[in-house]
């Protein structure tokens, strides 16, 4: 039987050298569990290996009423070693980190998360609009799209995850998940 794979919206903690607080950090990966992308988020940790854990995950099945589709393109190579894929629908899974301030609080604050949009503009205020409420002075801290593997200004734009692309499908029955983590707490990646 073919195991299902999923796209994972993980958060790592760790240390790094001269850093003097714990540091987070968000990765994609893709598995058919969480257990399945272990080796990739050690590969990925830009710190000390020593203490690297996971903080929380979440498996990303459906964002603003589409479902997300895990395209394998392995054998898929164009000339100039290129992919192909149209976008019919000219909408983009965007991953977005808003930060803001509590006037009562030393920290800005974050919240992030995965949205659906048409440009980089329309995801920031999508993701404003829903997050850090009651907060000052809210920001685009990162942004990703999910769609395209380029640099431009300051958002990293990933079309593919490994061997695998996003594709979005628009559900004709609308099902919204919260930002809610599936799992929460501390899963040491060092010792296992």
């Amino acid at each position: 039987m073919i195991e299902k794979n999923y796209l994972f919206l993980v958060v790592l903690g760790g240390r790094a050298n001269l850093a003097n607080v714990e540091l987070h950090d968000v990765r994609w990966v893709v598995g058919s569990k969480i257990e399945d992308t272990y080796d990739e988020l050690r590969r990925n940790w830009f710190g000390i290996f020593e203490g690297l854990h996971i903080d929380s995950y979440k498996k990303i099945k459906y964002v603003d009423g589409y479902k997300i589709n895990l395209k394998n393109i392995q054998n898929k190579k164009l000339k100039n070693n290129k992919f192909l894929k149209e976008n019919h629908n000219n909408k983009n899974l965007w991953f977005v980190n808003i930060g803001g301030y509590d006037p009562s609080s030393m920290q800005e604050k974050h919240e992030f998360g995965l949205v659906v949009a048409s440009s980089k503009f329309e995801a920031k205020n999508i993701a404003k609009s829903k997050w850090l409420k009651g907060c000052k002075k809210k920001h685009k801290d990162d942004m990703a799209s999910l769609k395209k593997l380029i640099c431009c200004d300051d958002s990293q734009i990933v079309k593919k995850i490994g061997n695998w692309e996003i594709e979005l499908t628009l559900e004709n029955n609308f099902i919204e998940e919260n930002n809610n983590p599936d799992w929460y707490g501390y899963q040491r990646l060092d010792k296992i």
